[in-house]
């Protein structure tokens, strides 16, 4: 793998305060998956997408830690030379996600 481009979409639910999101996920240029509606706010729509990556066997050597969490994916890139794109944008709609 040479790029990873994780692109998120974020739905706030005003009536009970909750935040949504989905991620498209594309390696080395190609589709590779979509994670569906699933609650996370802030930068969760990139964690959902390293869990996705990492239980397909894609990101080898990803640091797991004591706690159950793991190494950030900015960093797991960073150390093996993968270039990583980010972007996000929030939507008014559930729909949109």
């Amino acid at each position: 793998m040479k790029t990873l481009h994780i692109s998120g979409r974020r739905w706030f639910e005003k009536t009970n305060g909750n935040t949504y999101h989905s991620s498209i996920i594309y390696v080395d240029g190609e589709f590779y998956g979509k994670i569906e509606f699933t609650y996370g706010y802030g930068d969760h729509y990139i964690q959902s997408a390293t869990q996705l990556l990492d239980k397909a066997g894609l990101l080898p050597g990803l640091e797991h830690l004591i706690h159950g969490g793991n190494e950030s994916l900015w960093r797991y890139c960073e150390r093996s030379g993968i270039k990583l794109i980010t972007e996000v944008s929030d939507v008014a709609r559930k729909k949109d996600l």
